[in-house]
């Protein structure tokens, strides 16, 4: 009976000291956490990246950039002068930039007493719509036309008019 005792004893006191070995995946909601002890299987688990639309300091990623000369000088006499402004854009996807240019007024350059000069705008830059979501800077050019005729109905004078562009996103 002693020797049965120990054994039962020996064998209580062998179990007790096996500690099972359980693993464990969890997702917490904002973490997954991998739980094991010692000589267990291999796990494994899977972890999400992404990107934000909005950058590092909290700015939107989206953006465009038109750039317009402050003033163009036109000399005197000229028939067609080119004028060029430039875009770039980074846009979500399914979304264009669309850029308007318009004559404020009746289209005239106007002096400061108020001499008229007729003029035009031509070209297809005057109503641009980017053909991406990304686009690199692009240079892009009209012409604003003034007749000699015009040229010469009027005094020698400077004369002005104010060009408005409109900068639009839209859907692709």
């Amino acid at each position: 009976m002693k020797k049965f005792l120990a054994i039962a004893l020996t064998l209580i006191m062998m179990f007790a000291v096996c500690v099972p070995a359980f693993a464990a995946v969890t997702n917490d909601g904002t973490n997954v956490i991998i739980t094991g002890e010692k000589d267990v299987i291999t796990q494994s688990a899977d972890a999400t990246i992404k990107t934000s639309t909005t950058k590092e300091d909290g700015t939107e990623g989206a953006s465009y950039i038109v750039t317009i000369p402050a003033e163009t000088i036109i000399p005197w006499e000229k028939i067609n002068t080119e004028f060029t402004y430039k875009v770039k854009t980074q846009l979500e996807s399914g979304k264009l930039l669309n850029v308007a240019v318009a004559s404020s007024g009746e289209a005239n350059l106007v002096s400061a007493s108020d001499e008229k000069i007729a003029y035009t705008l031509s070209g297809s830059n005057l109503n641009y719509t980017a053909d991406s979501e990304v686009v690199a800077e692009t240079p892009l050019t009209f012409n604003i036309n003034i007749p000699l005729d015009n040229w010469q109905a009027v005094p020698v004078n400077e004369y002005s008019a104010t060009l408005t562009f409109t900068a639009t996103v839209v859907d692709a």
